[in-house]
């Protein structure tokens, strides 16, 4: 027979039963800030079936130099550095010379790289692996 699965203390019984994990709220760093208007919030969750984080927000633009922390996830490491695509909105329609992106660290550093000088919000949604 099967065993049943263990749910620790403090653990979302309904993510873990169903398979659907709550979200948490990214602090955000270095002047960046949750868009608003009906945009989603920057937030990010474990997907226990695939070891991902799954991140998703749009966010408005604070230091854009290339290595800035714009947040920081330190529950859950990848084993490598990994990138997630953006989508930038600028106020001059100037398109950058290399894709936008944001980076995330084996410290849990989401940083952002190639985003355009003229850039008043990000938007992304994606995940990274915990064991590639």
């Amino acid at each position: 027979m099967p065993s049943s699965p263990t749910v620790l203390a403090g653990t979302d019984l309904t993510g873990t039963l169903l398979g659907v994990p709550a979200w948490t709220a990214m602090s955000l760093l270095n002047s960046w800030t949750n868009t608003g208007a009906g945009n989603v919030t920057a937030q990010w969750r474990k997907l226990n079936q695939s070891n991902e984080i799954e991140i998703i927000g749009t966010i408005s633009a604070g230091t854009l130099t290339n290595g800035t922390n714009i947040a920081q996830i330190t529950t859950y490491l990848p084993a490598t550095g990994q990138f997630v695509p953006v989508m930038v909105t600028t106020s001059t329609g100037t398109a950058g010379v290399t894709s936008p992106r944001l980076f995330i660290d084996t410290s849990g550093n989401v940083q952002v790289f190639s985003i355009p000088a003229s850039t008043t919000a990000i938007s992304f949604h994606g995940t990274y692996s915990l064991d590639a």
